[in-house]
């Protein structure tokens, strides 16, 4: 069968051009999906889907006996981090209030995000924008007494509350 030309601008033309229109976004979308999209801000990290007590490795005994200042790292149990200060010990998401980035580490008394450089100090508050909300604190208690810290995801409480 032989296949005839259509003239410019006519239906057929438009619905090649439309093809090829939607080929292309297609494969863009798809490049940009695999990591192809360059690397100059990280991408949101998706905040922890766990919501409620989660058992970590320390104890209240442990960490209370800890200089004031210390930071367990949790983001890989709950997305959260359990810091011990002068009156005691909370836990406090690692979940920027920007755009939901995963926090860095504290690095001295400051907790930077690496997407957008919103910056908190050491009990959550906002020093540097555009976040303009404290990260969110947590519920924290023994799980027996002397047992390991229970921090529940599910339960915020104020910032000044403490385990002592």
């Amino acid at each position: 069968m032989s296949q005839r030309e259509a003239p410019a601008g006519s239906q057929m033309d438009l619905e090649m051009d439309r093809r090829l229109f939607c080929l292309s976004s297609l494969t863009a979308g798809l490049a940009m999906a695999c990591g192809g999209g360059g690397d100059a801000v990280p991408a949101p990290a998706a905040p922890a889907v766990v919501g409620g007590p989660l058992s970590t490795t320390d104890t209240k005994v442990l960490l209370l006996a800890t200089p004031e200042g210390t930071v367990r790292d949790y983001r890989n149990l709950g997305n959260f981090f359990l810091i011990r200060d002068a009156t005691g010990i909370y836990a406090m998401t690692a979940v920027c209030t920007h755009l939901g980035c995963t926090v860095g580490l504290p690095n001295g008394s400051l907790i930077l995000c690496p997407c957008h450089g919103s910056q908190y100090n050491l009990g959550g508050g906002n020093v540097v924008g555009p976040a303009t909300l404290p990260l969110v604190h947590f519920s924290v208690a023994e799980a027996s007494p002397g047992g390991v810290l229970v921090v529940n995801t599910a339960q915020t409480v104020p910032a000044s509350t403490r385990l002592t």
